[in-house]
């Protein structure tokens, strides 16, 4: 009987623990990160990735541009549509299909893999959306109606 009385009373004192514990920690879900603002987003990493090293919310300059420079914010670069044009006339495109059905079409320079367009779309009907310095060259995206469909790297 009293072994019975010791070991309800000891799961008494873990639940306890483990409501307590779940009390304490109640109102913010694991792995989320408070920034200095005052948002709460999900994980440490998707904080660092919304708000950057500046907190602001991904507003201003993009990051992360598929350049490897992490961390990096990026200055916009003003480019000549003429000059893009110039320098897309010495590209090979190598076109395929994905099994989903999506037209891709690599753009090659010289050997190398410079970029790519999504979309069957002739490379002379796209403009240049926006263009930013990078430390490879500069990245330019292209567009059409608005859209942005492809990019590609100048150097």
């Amino acid at each position: 009987m009293r072994k019975k009385i010791l070991g309800i009373g000891l799961l008494a004192l873990v639940v306890g623990l483990v409501f307590g514990a779940v009390a304490a920690y109640q109102g913010v879900p694991e792995n989320t990160a408070q920034t200095t603002d005052g948002c709460m987003c999900g994980s440490f990493v998707q904080a660092r990735y919304m708000h950057g090293q500046n907190g602001d919310h991904g507003k201003g300059t993009p990051q992360f541009m598929g350049l490897g420079v992490k961390g990096q914010y990026l200055g916009e670069a003003e480019i000549d549509e003429k000059q893009v044009q110039e320098y897309l006339s010495n590209v090979t495109i190598e076109k395929f299909v994905t099994p989903r059905g999506i037209t891709v079409q690599k753009l090659v320079l010289d050997g190398q893999y410079i970029g790519k367009i999504v979309g069957d779309y002739d490379i002379s009907s796209l403009e240049v959306y926006k263009a930013y310095e990078t430390q490879n060259g500069i990245k330019v995206f292209l567009s059409y109606d608005g859209n942005i469909v492809g990019f590609f790297l100048m150097k």
